[in-house]
């Protein structure tokens, strides 16, 4: 069932729109919280509504990978098309069902609320206090810029998973600016990958300067980046992607003797 909440708001501005309509199930998810303050500010319910409509009428038919359109609060959301495991998401929710007309556009059905990003991706580690050891890497080797480019998808590991690294590994990162490199642009794929979008086996080129891949492992109990980070949360949505964090830090292959020879120092 299309949310009514957000069918209604459409029918009290003027003008051809797409809705991506949550279902009501979509909204009973939510964190009691989130509902909560969604219920008690205007302006915020306002805002979060308008993110799901967008001016004049986008069918399924036009839909291609990495497209954004605006919504009407003025951010973009984006899609992103999964061939492999047949799903068409919009930033981050699938469309369960596409093209349902109305008399003032056209209605697509997701199974998830979005919510409107505060920042990009630098902005999302920035703000977490889980990701100040990546945070301060990344000042250190200079490419916060590549994780302003749009479109990416960074595996962010948590404080928590630098800390397991053996301290001289992490002395060599520290002193060896084409190594830390390497190593932290070994976790950002160069497009958009939403956990929905994911599936057991893939793998994904990256953005280091060997263009080194990971290998993904989907199961019941979640998904495994290489053989032993698990992605612990997935889907923090950025105006120019999305981050999933991870309880350890990617080593590229042809390092992983190194850190094993330091680690039993």
């Amino acid at each position: 069932m299309v949310d009514s909440a957000l069918v209604c708001f459409c029918f009290f501005v003027s003008g051809n729109f797409t809705i991506f309509a949550p279902t009501n199930d979509a909204f009973d998810a939510l964190p009691a919280t989130t509902l909560l303050a969604l219920a008690s500010d205007v302006t915020a319910l306002t805002n979060v509504l308008k993110y799901h409509v967008v001016q004049g009428s986008v069918f399924k038919s036009a839909a291609s990978n990495e497209l954004k359109v605006t919504t009407l609060n003025g951010q973009s959301i984006r899609f992103n098309i999964y061939s492999h495991v047949n799903k068409v998401t919009i930033e981050g929710s699938e469309i369960i069902e596409f093209d349902r007309n109305a008399s003032n556009g056209v209605i697509h059905v997701i199974n998830k609320v979005m919510v409107p990003p505060t920042g990009d991706i630098v902005d999302i580690v920035a703000n977490k206090t889980s990701l100040t050891t990546l945070l301060s890497l990344v000042q250190q080797a200079g490419i916060a810029h590549a994780l302003k480019t749009d479109g990416i998808t960074v595996f962010a590991p948590t404080n928590h998973a630098f800390a397991q690294l053996p301290h001289a590994f992490v002395n060599t990162l520290t002193s060896d600016h084409t190594l830390l490199t390497e190593i932290l642009e070994y976790h950002v794929v160069p497009h958009t990958e939403y956990s929905v979008g994911l599936y057991n086996r893939e793998t994904l080129q990256t953005l280091d300067s060997n263009h080194d891949t990971i290998r993904l492992h989907v199961d019941s109990n979640g998904v495994r980046v290489n053989q032993n980070a698990h992605v612990t949360k997935a889907d923090i949505a950025a105006t120019n992607g999305v981050v999933h964090l991870i309880n350890h830090v990617l080593v590229p292959a042809r390092y992983q003797s190194h850190l094993s020879a330091i680690g039993k120092k």
